[in-house]
């Protein structure tokens, strides 16, 4: 069983059994996508973990898909496609909230290595919700408690 999917969302030029195998080294499977609407459906029936889009595959600005990524799927981590010689405002593009970016044609290390950008912060995001203490308040005044008497216990 999948732990999770990666989004091709569109329709995008990509040789499917590379990709498949790319993302099952993962424990992921890959799933095309065409539309918002099928995207907001398989954000309920499934765990979504990046979304591999290309704004001139969907003729739109990235931003106005990212945007739509986003609000429709806000778990996953999008990822945009690019072509080598387009000019790609990078702190505009994560400020805006994509997770990373890639080049097209896909190359297989690079898709490796984003897809491994996205587990560890899928990792890691997992072991910090894991960690959250339900009452910052508490946390802090524990934390304090526990700073003072290990002070008080180098004092004695």
């Amino acid at each position: 069983m999948s732990s999770g999917i990666v989004v091709l969302f569109g329709d995008l030029p990509v040789e499917d059994q590379t990709l498949n195998l790319l993302v099952a080294e993962f424990g992921w499977l890959v799933k095309e996508i065409r539309t918002v609407r099928e995207l907001a459906q398989a954000n309920v029936d499934y765990n979504l973990v990046a979304v591999l889009f290309d704004p001139q595959h969907l003729s739109l600005p990235w931003d106005k898909i990212l945007r739509s990524i986003l609000d429709t799927a806000p778990r996953t981590l999008p990822i945009l496609c690019h072509r080598f010689a387009e000019a790609i405002d990078w702190p505009k593009v994560a400020e805006a909230g994509a997770f990373h970016s890639i080049q097209w044609p896909l190359n297989q290390g690079e898709v490796r290595q984003s897809l491994g950008f996205v587990w560890g912060a899928k990792r890691h995001s997992t072991a910090i919700s894991m960690h959250i203490r339900p009452d910052p308040k508490g946390a802090t005044s524990e934390q304090t408690q526990e700073s003072g008497a290990r002070a008080a216990a180098m004092v004695a």
